[in-house]
């Protein structure tokens, strides 16, 4: 597994253990091959196979990743607040993702 860029910083600054716990234990069960616990839904127009893992609430958090070569890229890790994905985080995951493709 690989953090890009400044993913491993967001993971560590996320705020909430829990969270962080439950993604860990999520790219465990990954890079074994199985699926993750937590709810993945594809990013659409974001990068060929990029996925995000889900943790709903208030706030709601996000990993976003793909996997290339047998190798689970971490591109992205926030939280928020509103609907969708706001901009400046598709931004950050499309830069991201061209760095490794």
């Amino acid at each position: 597994m690989m953090m890009v860029s400044g993913a491993k910083k967001e993971f560590a600054n996320l705020g909430n253990v829990k969270v962080q716990g439950a993604f860990a234990v999520d790219l465990d069960l990954m890079m074994n091959r199985k699926a993750p616990l937590s709810s993945s839904k594809a990013l659409n127009g974001l990068g060929k196979g990029v996925f995000e893992l889900r943790k709903n609430g208030r706030p709601a958090y996000r990993l976003v990743y793909t996997i290339k070569d047998d190798t689970i890229y971490v591109l992205h890790v926030y939280s928020k607040t509103a609907d969708g994905t706001p901009k400046a985080h598709e931004e950050t995951i499309k830069k991201r993702y061209k760095m490794i493709a």
